[in-house]
């Protein structure tokens, strides 16, 4: 894509390649590729084996803006780098290169938490601090992954509840469903209360009281609030049914915060990258989101 084509292209349009609002793409730009351009100045500098002059030798296919919008278009699309190398005009290993080189970078400008997330975008500290959340909301999505290889591995990743192999990641959310933080790439078959009491989020927020659905019910966290479980053999009476009414108009707002994620089809789909990866590329999409949401 051209930079004339890019600036005539309608919003919709940029909008459904790239996941973010032409006045969101601008702010990302003006922030990522003085920090794109950087890190490749201090590369080159400091590379010892390095022999030619800082400037010197090939010139890239891609654009610094190129690079960036091939490295969103992926993760929007999650299609392979074939496809978007076609798009671009470049080969499928300059795609592949440049989006394991951008994606650093989008980490680095795009804070996953929301109290960063403020204080990065609206230049100035928030006028919260997590002390003051008093209610959040918890819940967990599963990304299908490729079965590994190794025997042990893929026992480990084997989600019964999907009936395939997953990463799981977990959502925080304030009860008006703005993101607060995720905790991405763990196992898929791993309890969502147990992934609860690895996180430490009672202790980050110890002012909140939680909201969760049933797999959060446990005598020993009453700071999470649950609806009514149906006794085995038996029925909810009228009047727990209307509180899990009310309890899941509240609980829902989370249900939304995890489809703006999902929008990002590498976090929806069948993950190609390597397992490690997970933890950063769920960050860098829920840093994107966390722009968005500021600038809407």
């Amino acid at each position: 894509m051209t930079f004339y084509k890019f600036t005539k292209a309608p919003s919709k349009r940029i909008k459904a390649l790239f996941g973010l609002e032409p006045n969101v793409l601008g702010e990302l730009l003006l922030t990522a590729l003085p920090v794109l351009t950087e890190n490749r100045r201090k590369e080159q500098e400091f590379r010892l084996s390095r022999k030619r002059a800082v400037g010197g030798g090939r010139k890239r296919s891609l654009k610094p803006f190129q690079e960036i919008l091939i490295t969103l278009a992926y993760l929007r699309h999650n299609v392979s780098h074939e496809v978007l190398g076609e798009l671009f005009g470049v080969s499928a290993d300059v795609s592949e290169n440049t989006f394991h080189e951008v994606i650093p970078v989008l980490r680095e400008v795009c804070p996953s938490r929301r109290w960063d997330a403020e204080k990065r975008w609206n230049k100035s500290a928030p006028s919260w601090e997590p002390e003051d959340i008093d209610k959040t909301i918890v819940d967990t999505f599963e990304t299908p992954v490729r079965r590994p290889s190794l025997n042990e591995r893929q026992k480990r990743l084997y989600s019964g509840k999907k009936r395939r192999h997953t990463l799981k990641t977990q959502v925080i959310t304030d009860k008006d469903g703005e993101i607060l933080e995720v905790e991405a790439g763990h196992r898929g078959p791993k309890g969502d209360i147990k992934l609860y009491e690895e996180s430490k989020v009672s202790e980050e927020y110890p002012e909140a009281e939680g909201m969760g659905d049933l797999a959060y019910k446990s005598e020993k966290h009453p700071e999470i609030s649950t609806p009514h479980k149906k006794p085995k053999g038996g029925k909810l009476t009228p009047e727990q049914k209307e509180e899990n009414r009310k309890f899941s108009q509240k609980r829902v707002k989370v249900e939304h915060s995890i489809r703006r994620l999902k929008g990002w089809r590498i976090l929806r789909e069948d993950y190609r990258l390597a397992i490690g990866l997970f933890p950063l590329i769920a960050a860098t999409v829920t840093g994107l989101v966390q722009l968005s949401r500021i600038f809407v």
